[in-house]
Formats: structure tokens, C-alpha cells, sequence
């Protein structure tokens, strides 16, 4: 049985996703079904045998993104230099699971930890980066205002609300006094919406390029998950991955250089990364320690880097 982590979520287990693959895809009925480990936020996530796997909506709020990765994904995944799923097979809604779903090739490898990146994988993160900048984005998903590596400035209340969640965290005695400096914070969220909005032509964006929606075999970084985010949008929000997956100036100033990142992009992707981590961290507090884990990290790198 999975964690139940929202309230509106399904219930989703093993026997289910069994019945399904019986049921629509009876040609896959063989494989075996395991859950996997990690717990996915939007999706849960099933092995299906050894080179396949299923991907489930928790909720109906992530239904547009699996959407987004089935209609999509087969068309870039190929193109791009680091290992990605490729869809293979959709479910449709029944009687027994109310959305669609999806059957991917399954990447092999280990989830990076938060900060935990390889200081040489700063040219390989950026290589993926500007491959998946440089594909054609025709008809590609465009990002409303209000959602991340969109206009920042309609970001603005949910950012601020989050930062007052914390605050409200602090003084019940749930979060140690000196994790988020509270003024260092908002500084670095006003000088993300004070910073002019990208002007270039919109790229596709993973969006989503924290520690662990990357994997690495033997150290070193290999392949790239869960694209549910992917848009077409400002390029800052996969530079911010510079915050969530490196622990050092160096490296995060090396991606940054590889990329090609001037102030102006830096400043809302430092603005992004630190509101999704004030947002998990109040969201997860008491579910997720994988996504808390991820919250310190983030809002450590932005609040204290001087880069």
C-alpha cells in the first residue's frame, strides 16, 4: 500500500495496477509488479518486470502532467543526451482507477541525493539542459502565470504566503530557529520579482530538475525522470537546478557559466528554487522526509550562497 500524502489522493496498490495491466494492456499480464521505493509526489510508481514502468496519478490535479509526459515524451526523450523514460503504453480510466495512466521504459539507476552532485556532472546537467532548450517548441504546453518558470510577479502571493507558513512553523517550535533567515528570504524573493522577465523566446523547461529526478551509476550522472513539468517557458526554471543539486559556489557557478545564465535569469531561478523549498517544506513537514530533505537543501544554497 502507498503513503498517502494528499487528501484528495486515490488509493492506489500493487493488486490494482495487476488488475489494470489485466484488464487493458493483458499483454504485459506476466511481468511482475513491484512498487517502487521512493515515493513520487504526483504519481506512485510501479517496476513493471525489469525494463518497464507504471506511472499512476495520485490525484486528479496530476492528471494534465502525465498527459503532458504521453503526449510529449515520445517525441524528445530520444533527442536528448541523457537517459529519459519513453512512453510505451496508456491506460485509460475505469470502473476500478478513474484516470489515465502510463507504461514507460524504466531508467535504471540511483536518485541523487540533495547537493550531492559530481562537480564534473555541472557540464553534463547543463549539456541536457541546452539540448532540451534547443528542441523545437511548436505547439509545446505554455506555462499560465502563477506556476513556476512563468511571469515571477504572479507568483508573488503564493511565495510570500509560504514564507509566512514558515514563519508560523518556527514559532510553534517546529523548525529549528536559524533555518530559514526570514529577511535574507525575502530578499531574495523580491529581487526575483523585481528582476526584468525573460525577453528571449521561450524553451522547454523540465522544471522539475532537483536531486532526486536525477539518477547517476557509478557516481556520475546518467539519466533524467519524471517530466510531468516539461513546458515551454522562462529557461530559470532549470537553472535553478543549480540550487538543488550542487552544494558548492563552484559548481553551481560552472553550470551557470555553461548555460550562459546572465543576472537577470539567475536571480528568478534562485527566487524559484527557494519557494519550492519554503512551499515542500511546509507542505511535507510531516509526510515526506525525502521532499523536506530536499526543502533544507534548497533553502540552505539560496539563503547562503554569495554567488
Amino acid at each position: 500500500m502507498t503513503q498517502r500524502l494528499h487528501e484528495d489522493e486515490v488509493h492506489i496498490d500493487a493488486e490494482l495496477v495487476r488488475e489494470l495491466i489485466r484488464a487493458q494492456l493483458p499483454q504485459l499480464g506476466h511481468l511482475d509488479v513491484r512498487l517502487v521505493a521512493a515515493p513520487g509526489t504526483d504519481n506512485v510508481v510501479f517496476r513493471l518486470g525489469e525494463e518497464l514502468a507504471v506511472r499512476l496519478p495520485r490525484k486528479p490535479a496530476a492528471v494534465p502532467s502525465l498527459l503532458v509526459e504521453r503526449e510529449w515524451l515520445p517525441r524528445i526523450a530520444a533527442q536528448l543526451p541523457l537517459a529519459a523514460p519513453e512512453p510505451t503504453a496508456s491506460g485509460e480510466p475505469s470502473d476500478a482507477y478513474p484516470f489515465p495512466w502510463l507504461v514507460c521504459t524504466w531508467v535504471s539507476g540511483v536518485p541523487l541525493g540533495p547537493g550531492g552532485a559530481n562537480p564534473n556532472d555541472a557540464s553534463v546537467l547543463a549539456e541536457f539542459v541546452l539540448a532540451l532548450q534547443s528542441l523545437d517548441t511548436a505547439g509545446g504546453p505554455r506555462i499560465p502565470p502563477g506556476r513556476r518558470a512563468g511571469p515571477v510577479v504572479a507568483y508573488d502571493a503564493t511565495a510570500r504566503a509560504a514564507l509566512e507558513a514558515v514563519r508560523a512553523l518556527k514559532t510553534a517550535g517546529r523548525l529549528s530557529p536559524d533555518l530559514v533567515d526570514e529577511e535574507r528570504a525575502a530578499a531574495v524573493w523580491s529581487a526575483a520579482v523585481d528582476a526584468p522577465p525573460w525577453h528571449g523566446p521561450d524553451v522547454w523547461v523540465h522544471r522539475d530538475l532537483m536531486a532526486s529526478n536525477l539518477l547517476i551509476r557509478g557516481g556520475r550522472l546518467q539519466g533524467v525522470i519524471d517530466f510531468g513539468g516539461l513546458a515551454v517557458g522562462d529557461p530559470a526554471g532549470d537553472v535553478m537546478a543549480a540550487f538543488h543539486v550542487f552544494d558548492s559556489a563552484p559548481s553551481r557557478l560552472r553550470f551557470r557559466a555553461e548555460l550562459g545564465t546572465d543576472e537577470q535569469t539567475w536571480a528568478r531561478a534562485r527566487g524559484w528554487a527557494l519557494t519550492q523549498g519554503l512551499e515542500a517544506l511546509v507542505y511535507y513537514i510531516d509526510s515526506h522526509p525525502g521532499m523536506v530533505a530536499m526543502a533544507r537543501q534548497v533553502i540552505k544554497q539560496t539563503l547562503d550562497s554569495a554567488d
